[in-house]
């Protein structure tokens, strides 16, 4: 069985030293798709992990989907406050395509804008 990762950037939405103290927008985002992912049928074929950094600071929030032989997908410009709904809805179109192949218009309408690559998988 492939292993599928939703990736979230705990660094997205830092702006300043001074801010290193508060919840970044990136770790607000964790929390809501953690807890909306607790009550989600599919929970045990997607893991949510973290990353430090997805070095795509000038489009916070970003997270990535990455799946065994599938391509990922980048995601940025993602509101914390509205967009893990919708990122569920999207890892499910992720989950179910033996190849990794989600094409835009299928995506939920608010991250139709906001899919920034998809990278090949590795060999």
């Amino acid at each position: 069985m492939a292993k599928h990762v939703l990736v979230v950037c705990e660094a997205c939405g830092t702006h300043s030293e001074a801010d290193a103290n508060q919840e970044t927008d990136g770790v607000r985002l964790l929390h809501q798709l953690r807890e909306l992912h607790e009550r989600w049928p599919r929970k045990d074929e997607l893991t949510i992990e973290t990353t430090t950094c997805l070095c795509i600071c000038e489009r916070p929030c970003a997270i990535a989907f990455v799946g065994t032989h599938k391509p990922t997908f980048l995601f940025g410009d993602l509101d914390p406050a509205t967009c893990a709904a919708d990122l569920l809805t999207a890892s499910e179109l992720y989950l179910d395509s033996e190849d990794g192949m989600v094409p835009a218009y299928r995506l939920p309408a608010q991250l139709r804008p906001r899919r920034i690559a998809r990278i090949p998988p590795a060999p």
